[in-house]
């Protein structure tokens, strides 16, 4: 028969035989507080939802997602783990979850292809960004939203757990049915590339308006994030111009011109880059190439930070 009572005698002589020290060297340090409150109480992302985000924003072997205040790292991790992301970011202010983030990516295995970054996530740089995860307060996403803007390029996706950005409509919204049944909304937004302002369109190859010295297009492009308006002209003579949109760095639109003395419509597809864009139009004899030069930008005031000093 076993001596219980000598057992617990023995272990209690060999506690207090260790040194204190050598106990608290074992513990595992607790992780310091925050620099500052962060500005939302962690809620694990329902699994059902963290899939439908990261469907939406259709996550592959090229992306490198972000996520703005990551918790416990489980969207990154299932981004990389099941989606097959390249990389990703887990940025949280909180030193908790950001533990709890390596751990749980420890687990996963999956730690070496994410970086952790303790800290404010407004002081994030995001431009090597393809995938940006958010789940805060509407406030917070309409104050983070000039940044996004500011710092993520043409084509760069973003999708929010729950919560929209204001004015800033969504390009579609995805119901998934998580097992709270409370929030289950996921916004998703393509960030468009700036073409506000002047355009001189210029077509290339041998077909040319009916009027042989008039070969460039002028437009006037209006912008509200995704969303454009405009005019189209050749010299003083104005025509019409429909269908003009953009999505991240692709810019459409249909000009209705007269080409070698019959009326066409012109459509132009291609890419913007820094001012300058170019791509083929259809509605010509054969495909065509076209290229053009903002020679003046127009204004964004929607995408500017607000002024929050009462001043």
């Amino acid at each position: 028969m076993i001596d219980f009572g000598r057992r617990a005698y023995l272990g209690y002589l060999l506690a207090i035989a260790v040194p204190s020290t050598l106990v608290s060297q074992q513990a595992p340090a607790a992780p310091a507080a925050p620099r500052r409150a962060p500005d939302v109480h962690f809620v694990p992302t329902e699994a059902a939802m963290v899939r439908a985000m990261l469907r939406v924003a259709q996550v592959s072997s090229e992306d490198v997602v972000y996520d703005l205040g990551c918790g416990d790292g489980r969207i990154v991790i299932a981004a990389i783990k099941q989606y097959g992301a390249a990389r990703g970011v887990c940025v949280d202010i909180d030193p908790v979850r950001i533990a709890e983030s390596k751990r749980n990516a420890d687990t996963a295995g999956v730690r070496k292809r994410i970086r952790f970054h303790e800290g404010d996530l407004f002081e994030m740089d995001l431009k090597d960004a393809t995938v940006v995860t958010l789940y805060l307060l509407p406030a917070l996403n309409e104050r983070l939203r000039p940044k996004l803007f500011r710092e993520l390029r043409p084509g760069t996706r973003i999708v929010s757990n729950s919560f929209d950005m204001g004015d800033w409509k969504a390009d579609s919204v995805l119901k998934a049915n998580p097992a709270s049944q409370f929030f289950n909304y996921a916004y998703f937004w393509v960030i468009p590339a700036d073409v506000a302002g002047t355009w001189k369109v210029t077509l290339k190859g041998k077909e040319a308006p009916e009027n042989e010295a008039e070969t460039s297009y002028n437009l006037q492009v209006e912008q509200r994030y995704q969303h454009l308006s405009g005019t189209a002209s050749v010299g003083e003579r104005k025509i019409g111009i429909e269908e003009l949109s953009v999505v991240g760095d692709r810019l459409k639109f249909v000009l209705s011109d007269s080409v070698a003395g019959r009326p066409r419509e012109l459509r132009f597809s291609g890419r913007v880059s820094d001012g300058r864009a170019e791509g083929t139009v259809k509605g010509l004899p054969g495909v065509r190439d076209w290229s053009a030069v903002r020679t003046e930008r127009g204004p964004r005031p929607e995408i500017q930070p607000k002024d929050t000093s009462g001043t």
